[in-house]
């Protein structure tokens, strides 16, 4: 792992995130900085936020996520509840990025910890707990001023879903990254890949960003 590459990105400059390979947990506040600064549907409520994401070797995806926002709107405790209408931040991953047909996950998460999680493509999309044993796992921390979630993403789970080897140094996949809240009290929605289109909607990969294995 190259330890000096602890710099930000944004689609804007940087047309493909690097996924660094990772030996330990501890590593990922070394990785780039992902920013989720892309608010195209203006609202008054703004959030800033970033993000962190890295390969660990013999595990798999490891991304961790940060909202600068004091006292985030948390109602929903349980996993695959619609943690969206909380303060939520969410990733977006399509490891068949070239077929749209073979569908993307969605990983939303409050900041109770509790996560919403499904696949597939758009129109024909199930919670992933109906289509695989296997599950991702998500940790949450409150501080002062700030929120962050720790989501884990099992390599077993990528593969059993695509139906696809583990992946490897050079492999590329598509991903976004989001900042929301779907309450009308403080409504939002932010993205790391700019998305052009004229309503708030996430689930248009085609807007999805590259990122590539380290």
């Amino acid at each position: 792992m190259d330890h000096t590459t602890n710099i930000s990105f944004n689609t804007n400059t940087n047309p493909i995130y690097p996924v660094l390979t990772i030996e330990s947990l501890e590593q990922l506040n070394q990785c780039p900085k992902f920013l989720i600064d892309q608010y195209k549907w203006q609202k008054e409520y703004e959030v800033q936020a970033y993000g962190q994401m890295a390969l660990l070797k013999g595990y798999g995806l490891i991304i961790s996520m940060t909202a600068i926002e004091e006292n985030p709107l948390t109602t929903y405790t349980k996993d695959n509840d619609p943690v969206y209408k909380d303060s939520c931040m969410e990733a977006f991953l399509n490891f068949e990025p070239k077929d749209l047909r073979v569908g993307y996950f969605n990983f939303e998460m409050n900041s109770y910890g509790a996560i919403l999680s499904g696949f597939g493509p758009i129109g024909n999309r199930k919670r992933v707990h109906e289509i695989t044993q296997y599950a991702p796992i998500c940790t949450a921390k409150k501080e002062r001023d700030t929120w962050s979630i720790l989501l884990k993403v099992p390599m077993e789970l990528i593969c059993d879903v695509y139906k696809i080897q583990p992946l490897k140094p050079g492999d590329q996949f598509a991903c976004n990254f989001y900042k929301i809240s779907e309450n009308p009290s403080i409504e939002h929605y932010g993205s790391f890949a700019p998305i052009t289109y004229p309503k708030p909607n996430f689930h248009l990969p085609q807007f999805f960003a590259n990122a590539k294995i380290q």
